[in-house]
């Protein structure tokens, strides 16, 4: 095969990558998590529509916000590329307010079957202490009380302790 014409194959194929990986990608996006975690109410077809094709639920249903803060967030989103006309936007801010503000029941979490997104969440820890959690569960078991939970290394044990009535084993 000629030099000018190994260049041009490559070229096709190259360009046909680029074209076929976002509608790939696309596809992979849009897929949805499963939504069952979330409570009902206004707004909530909203936020599965515009906010579950990128994010799991865990993400929001471990965090509490307030309605400003949950206002930046959205518009965050907005600039990022999340779809919705103003009074979804406006919907999902309320809802998000309601289900998970300060005011909202503290989330419970169970530290042997949690995501290290849903531990970091619901402890307050960054999502690096939830990483080093379901690091060690996984190479030493399941945690049988606190003061296990608590050898995880770097954990922060004043925030464990302060949540221990919310932490499942």
């Amino acid at each position: 095969m000629r030099l000018g014409s190994w260049i041009s194959s490559a070229a096709m194929a190259t360009g046909a990558l680029f074209l076929l990986l976002p509608a790939l990608a696309g596809n992979y996006v849009q897929t949805p998590p499963p939504a069952k975690d979330l409570p009902p109410g206004a707004g909530h077809d909203a936020f599965v529509r515009v906010c579950n094709g990128c994010h799991v639920t865990a993400l929001v249903t471990s965090q509490r916000k307030s309605a400003d803060d949950w206002a930046s967030v959205v518009i965050e989103m907005r600039n990022r590329g999340a779809v919705g006309s103003d009074q979804d936007l406006e919907d999902i801010v309320g809802y998000l307010a309601a289900n998970f503000g300060p005011a909202a029941a503290p989330v419970r979490v169970n530290v042997n079957s949690a995501s290290a997104a849903e531990i970091a969440g619901a402890l307050s820890l960054p999502l690096a202490q939830g990483n080093a959690i379901v690091e060690f569960r996984e190479k030493s078991g399941k945690f049988k009380d606190i003061t296990a939970l608590e050898q995880v290394p770097g954990a922060d044990t004043a925030k464990m302790e302060a949540a221990k009535d919310r932490i499942d084993f």
